[in-house]
């Protein structure tokens, strides 16, 4: 027997989210342009917890944990064509704290993303070990999520630091 939980879960967290941003920012003076960068954020994370997590299955009966769970666990950190969404997943994650925190740095941007990664596989191994989820934890993942963090703050810095980056500072939150 499976089970999908994902409607469940993730349209009240949107919603609960849309509100908590709606209450924090009520009183504040944002401009249009922050405002698409916080609503913008929360949808981020939405996709992200939708891609990682989700559809959360749940092995019941006779079909649970078929498959072994340390043969799921790739510890290869190979690069190949299939790591490209890992690496695309956390580099607008890293343009978000760009835009979101007054003081933001390389380090921090990296440091980050690798907790992020590491976050999202070790609930994944959680879930594999012991609900007998689907989604298997891969150290390539973190290993190329953190590269994404990086790229994605490296293309940050270079688009505001050119011509264009007058345009691109009216979406940070703090000057």
């Amino acid at each position: 027997m499976q089970m999908t939980l994902s409607g469940f879960i993730l349209i009240p967290f949107f919603l609960l989210t849309v509100v908590y941003i709606m209450r924090k920012t009520r009183n504040k003076s944002f401009t249009i342009y922050q405002k698409i960068t916080i609503y913008s954020f929360a949808f981020y994370c939405y996709a992200v917890l939708y891609l990682t997590f989700f559809p959360f299955q749940i092995q019941t009966g006779m079909y649970a944990n078929q498959t072994p769970w340390l043969s799921r666990i790739n510890f290869d950190p190979v690069l190949d064509l299939s790591a490209l969404p890992n690496l695309l997943m956390l580099v607008p994650l890293s343009v978000y704290y760009y835009l979101l925190k007054k003081k933001s740095t390389f380090f921090r941007a990296v440091l980050l993303g690798f907790s992020i990664s590491f976050g999202i596989e070790f609930v994944q191994f959680l879930t594999n070990y012991f609900l007998g989820g689907w989604r298997g934890a891969d150290i390539a993942d973190i290993v190329v999520n953190t590269m994404g963090a990086a790229l994605g703050y490296l293309l940050v810095k270079i688009v505001f630091t050119n011509e264009t980056s007058s345009f691109f500072q009216k979406f940070k939150l703090y000057s």
